[in-house]
């Protein structure tokens, strides 16, 4: 790498990773599409964008001057991510006593394996193709809103993968199969048509009882006065008896 970096730590509560605030430091001049930034230390940041998570906004270190607005597409690296941001640049040799410019390709906020890959006018782009001798992401026209390709030093194009676009396809699809393997069906179910019904229950005929009497408001009849009788007149022969024996 021709242009010496050297990245300047912030707290965590000023980089923060919803919008990736970073502060680099640029020895030599780098160049971005559409500017050239001068040696000096700058601000990264996303746009809070909910749309877009790929427009990087490039301000002075006081973040009081935006040099640039600029449009990229995610870059997925293989790489283990660094504990460090990175930039990753298209060098481009000194020739013909002009020095060497360094274009920025890619950025990576720290402990991130998704990059953010500029997007060059295509003359521009032409222009570094050639002089890299490697592909340069660009559109097929002009117009900033054309298709996006790689072009090569020739001028060939080659056809940008949506890779974003088949990573949330792949995640929607393991999604998908994770709420398919979670709906069991509960154990002894039937499924199908031809399932014969399941018998009607059957319910024991009722039992027919007889109806409760319905209570006496008189005592019932007993036995007649003349037992009642008779033993009165026992008991008196034998109390007399006692009192005959008691006086002899």
């Amino acid at each position: 790498m021709t242009a010496a970096m050297v990245t300047i730590s912030v707290d965590a509560g000023a980089q923060g990773p919803a919008n990736q605030d970073t502060f680099f430091t640029f020895s030599q001049p780098v160049e971005l599409p559409k500017t050239t930034l001068p040696a000096g230390t700058y601000f990264f940041q996303l746009m809070d964008s909910p749309s877009n998570r790929h427009i990087v906004k490039v301000m002075s270190q006081d973040r009081t001057k935006l040099h640039a607005t600029l449009m990229a597409i995610p870059y997925y690296s293989t790489d283990r991510p660094s504990d460090e941001p990175q930039v990753r640049f298209l060098e481009v040799p000194a020739a013909n006593g002009v020095a060497a410019s360094n274009a920025i390709r890619i950025w990576f906020y720290p402990g991130n394996t998704v990059g953010h890959e500029f997007i060059w006018p295509r003359d521009k782009a032409l222009a570094l193709a050639r002089a890299t001798s490697q592909t340069v992401l660009t559109t097929k026209t002009d117009s900033e809103d054309s298709e996006l390709s790689r072009v090569s030093g020739d001028g060939i194009d080659a056809v940008v993968a949506n890779t974003e676009a088949a990573a949330e396809a792949a995640a929607t699809t393991e999604v998908a199969q994770a709420e398919v393997s979670t709906q069991r069906e509960p154990v002894g179910a039937i499924t199908g048509t031809d399932a014969a019904p399941a018998p009607e229950p059957t319910t024991a005929p009722e039992r027919s009882e007889a109806p409760a009497p319905a209570p006496r408001s008189d005592l019932p009849n007993t036995a007649g006065a003349l037992p009642l009788l008779a033993l009165i007149g026992l008991g008196s022969l034998a109390g007399s008896g006692l009192m005959r024996r008691a006086r002899q």
